[in-house]
């Protein structure tokens, strides 16, 4: 790491004379850096436009000085690695299962070649690294206050957004800030301004709180990185108190929407076990798929998927009464009906005599645009209906009868429905679900957050194991998922997804195992080259280093749950960060009066 070269400098002030263009390009970069995290995620394509304006800026440098000038073995290796993932996407495009989604992929990741002239302008024209800092801080400060404000508004439970569009985007990068934050925060806080410090602590609070409103499970993992962070042998830059403020501001904010605050941070941690489970269970039928046909239905009366179906029903909306009682029993009746091997039955008693009880519970749809069909077994008093549709079926019998349900509303895209139970007065409802095509029901508890990346990731897996050097094409994913389902390997719900929600599973299925090594490059390559800089000892390096390391490892990190580099916002901070932080480390060093280097 060149970081303090004489020849350097030399080259820096050969080709940087100063002049009112330089003066004001380096006015224009610092601005776009101290606002691109606020502008990203609350001004739309604020994130393109600051990527297009360093862009263009870098292409000025390249002209203006050529590229040499700024090449170094560091930055060389990393140019390198972004460029070949662009290339091996475009291979495996070529090469490929070709489709339109695969054609618009290729326009996102172009977005990686953009490393050079971004890096240029940084370089030539590098903002401070407190300014770096500053735009990080306020960013999280500013997402913060509003997602705080429109929870507020929304009076109950909400996944904030903003201008990302997509809840998970916007937890990802709060979490980033967040993680910056923390690293830079020794930096700022050796600042003699009184409000620096309390400003920091409100910019830390802010971004986990607006990490938390996001609801996303795979943004709050990074945060556990946090400790490592603080505990860094080098961070006796960070005082003592310094450290137990941010812990405190950690443990105040997640407890306060933990245990306080009308957040759905509880249940979103508290369905990760209940979703795991119903997968497994679901699972069973994925392995032995139930094949019934809306003439011949396949009894699903598994005692432990009835409880989990129960289970289920009862999480989406619960009883409309406290006197409704909802339970798996041992029913002899059902033996021998519609196939059914087991004497298990869902029972739905309502003790109230004066008003209805209502029950949800789930069912996958059938094909996009075809008529709705439902079965049941059902015994007792009661009336069926899809939730939202117009038919209703009533029942009254002291034995099973099948009792159907049609509908010919199903809109497209969705990928759950659900059966609305009615319970009179004083009457009990017993309850077998039939199975008209492959997972109507049995699958019906592990169409979640989790049991859908399950899926996913099945179906990557087996695209990779049938193309494993360049993968089945870029863009493929979703036609090849679709193939499984209708061959009974992946589960319905699977099919709306372009993409397995892994990024290193998306690389194998999509581009094979040389797709998967130039990604793994993209986060090893300037990982190794932010540790080498955590290592030393004057404070803004082993900042900037530390912000850098942290930034890869969270990105690494959300690339297990979602596949972030398919997201044109996701790679442009990757892009814009990883650049910044790079410049920053190889401007040539200027020592101030305390042997520090200028910040």
């Amino acid at each position: 790491m060149n970081i303090s070269a004489d020849s350097d400098q030399n080259k820096s002030e050969t080709h940087g004379v100063s002049t009112r263009t330089d003066h004001f390009l380096r006015t224009v970069v610092s601005f776009l850096v101290l606002a691109f995290p606020t502008a990203s995620l609350f001004l739309n394509r604020g994130d393109s436009y600051t990527l297009g304006l360093l862009t263009l800026i870098g292409f000025w440098v390249w002209i203006r000085t050529g590229i040499r000038t700024w090449l170094n073995r560091e930055n060389g290796k990393l140019f390198l690695a972004f460029t070949l993932l662009f290339l091996v996407v475009v291979l495996t495009y070529i090469t490929g299962f070709k489709t339109e989604d695969g054609f618009h992929f290729l326009g996102r990741y172009l977005r990686f070649l953009f490393v050079v002239p971004v890096y240029l302008a940084l370089r030539r024209y590098p903002p401070t690294a407190k300014t770096a800092f500053i735009g990080l801080a306020l960013g999280a400060l500013t997402a913060g206050v509003m997602a705080t404000l429109e929870f507020i508004r929304a009076h109950g439970p909400i996944r904030v957004e903003a201008q990302t569009d997509l809840s998970i985007i916007f937890g990802d990068l709060t979490t980033t800030m967040v993680l910056c934050t923390v690293a830079g925060f020794g930096l700022m806080a050796a600042s003699r301004r009184s409000w620096s410090v309390p400003l920091l602590i409100l910019s830390l609070a802010g971004g986990i709180a607006a990490s938390l409103l996001s609801g996303t499970r795979g943004a709050w993992i990074p945060l556990l990185l946090l400790p490592l962070a603080l505990m860094t042998p080098l961070n006796g830059f960070l005082k003592q108190r310094y450290i137990f403020a941010i812990i405190l501001v950690f443990v105040a904010v997640f407890s306060s929407f933990y245990f306080v605050l009308r957040s759905d941070t509880q249940a979103r941690l508290l369905d990760v076990g209940k979703h795991f489970r119903n997968y497994f269970i679901a699972l069973h039928y994925l392995d032995h798929p139930i094949r019934g046909t809306p003439a011949d239905p396949v009894c699903v009366d598994n005692k432990t998927f009835l409880q989990a179906w129960l289970n289920a029903g009862r999480s989406i909306i619960p009883a409309t009464t406290r006197t409704l009682s909802a339970e798996v029993v041992t029913d002899q009746e059902i033996g021998g009906l519609s196939g059914c091997k087991s004497d298990y039955a869902v029972r739905l008693q309502n003790g109230n005599n004066s008003s209805d009880a209502q029950y949800i519970l789930p069912r996958l749809p059938g094909p996009p645009g075809s008529d709705q069909h439902s079965k049941l077994l059902a015994r007792g008093a009661g009336t069926l209906a899809f939730l939202g549709g117009k038919t209703t079926e009533n029942f009254s019998n002291q034995s099973y009868k099948t009792v159907s349900m049609n509908d010919k509303k199903t809109p497209a895209q969705v990928i759950q429905v659900y059966i609305k139970v009615t319970i009179p007065p004083d009457k009990t409802v017993w309850l077998v679900p039939l199975d008209g095509y492959f997972g109507e029901y049995s699958l019906s508890i592990a169409n979640t957050s989790i049991g859908g990346r399950f899926e996913l990731w099945r179906s990557a897996w087996r695209q990779f194991m049938e193309h494993p050097w360049l993968g089945a094409g870029t863009g493929a994913f979703q036609a090849m998922t679709l193939q499984f389902i209708s061959a009974g390997i992946i589960a319905p719900f699977a099919n709306i997804y372009d993409h397995p929600h892994n990024d290193y599973l998306d690389a194998l299925a999509s581009h094979g195992i040389f797709g998967l090594i130039v990604l793994l490059a993209v986060f090893l390559v300037p990982a190794g080259f932010f540790m080498r800089a955590v290592r030393r000892p004057e404070r803004v390096l082993h900042a900037l280093g530390l912000a850098g390391v942290l930034t890869v490892a969270g990105f690494a990190i959300y690339a297990l749950t979602d596949t972030i580099f398919l997201h044109t916002m996701m790679i442009t901070w990757y892009v814009i960060y990883v650049a910044l932080f790079y410049a920053l480390l190889d401007v040539p060093a200027k020592s101030g009066p305390d042997g520090q280097l200028i910040e």
